[in-house]
C-alpha cells in the first residue's frame, strides 16, 4: 500500500541559506516535473477508449519528448550541486543507492562517460522538438515523407471536445525528426525496437533524477529548514 509523509518546512530558514536553498528548490520543481510527465505516460500506456484511440501514439511521444525537456533541464542543477561545496558534501550522508543515483547523473554531465549521448538523445529532443519546433527540420521531415509513397498520406481529426482533436500529421513529422534526423535511426533497422532502447535509457536518468533527488531534498530540508 502507498504510503506518504509530509514535513513542515520554514521558508525564513531558507531564506538564510538562499543560494543553496535556490538550487535545492530548482530540482524540486524538475523532479516534480518529471514525476508528473512519467505518470502521464503511463495513464497514455494504458489501453484508450475507441474515440480516444487517436490521440494515444502522439500524447505518448509528447510525454516522452516532455520528460526529455525537463531531465535536460535538471542535470543544469546537477552540476551545480556538484560544483557547491556545501551541497556537495551532504551528498555523502546520503544512502549509497543515492550516491549511485548521482553518480549516474554526473556521468551525463561534461567530461562523462554518457555526456555524448545525453546531448545527441536527450539535449537535443529538448531543443528541437518540445520547446522550440525547428523550421527546417520540420521541412525536411515533410519533403523526406511527401517523397515516398508508403509514408505520402497522412490525417487531422477533429472533435466536438477540445481533447479529441488530434492533427495526426503533426505526429507523424515529430516521428520523423526524433527517429530519423535526432536518433539517426537508419531506414532498415526496427524502428520501434531501436526508438524504444534509447527512451528507456532516458527514462532510467530521469529515474535516477528522481531517486536521487528525494533523498537529497529531503535530507537538506530536514537538516536546514523542517520545523
Amino acid at each position: 500500500m502507498s504510503r506518504t509523509h509530509t514535513i513542515l518546512v520554514n521558508l525564513q530558514k531558507l531564506q538564510a541559506d538562499r543560494d543553496n536553498a535556490s538550487i535545492v528548490i530548482r530540482l524540486m520543481m524538475a523532479c516534480n516535473d518529471i514525476a508528473v510527465a512519467n505518470r502521464c505516460l503511463k495513464k497514455f500506456k494504458e489501453e484508450q477508449s475507441t474515440i480516444r484511440k487517436h490521440v494515444q501514439r502522439g500524447a505518448l511521444m509528447y510525454f516522452v519528448r516532455l520528460q526529455c525537456g525537463h531531465i535536460n533541464e535538471g542535470l543544469k542543477i546537477i552540476q551545480e550541486i556538484k560544483n557547491n561545496k556545501k551541497l556537495s558534501e551532504s551528498i555523502e550522508r546520503c544512502s549509497q543507492a543515492a550516491k549511485d543515483s548521482f553518480k549516474r547523473l554526473a556521468n551525463c554531465l561534461k567530461s562523462g562517460t554518457e555526456n555524448k549521448k545525453f546531448e545527441k538523445y536527450v539535449e537535443r529532443i529538448r531543443h528541437k522538438t518540445i520547446f522550440h519546433y525547428d523550421k527546417k527540420l520540420v521541412e525536411r521531415a515533410l519533403s523526406d515523407r511527401a517523397s515516398r509513397e508508403e509514408a505520402k498520406r497522412s490525417k487531422i481529426t477533429l472533435g466536438d471536445d477540445i481533447s479529441l482533436f488530434r492533427f495526426e500529421l503533426s505526429d507523424d513529422i515529430f516521428d520523423s525528426i526524433v527517429c530519423r534526423y535526432i536518433c539517426n535511426i537508419p531506414r532498415n533497422a526496427d524502428i520501434r525496437k531501436e526508438i524504444d532502447e534509447i527512451m528507456v535509457w532516458a527514462s532510467d536518468i530521469g529515474k535516477s533524477l528522481l531517486d536521487f533527488g528525494g533523498e537529497f531534498i529531503y535530507k537538506y530540508i530536514q537538516e536546514s529548514a523542517a520545523i
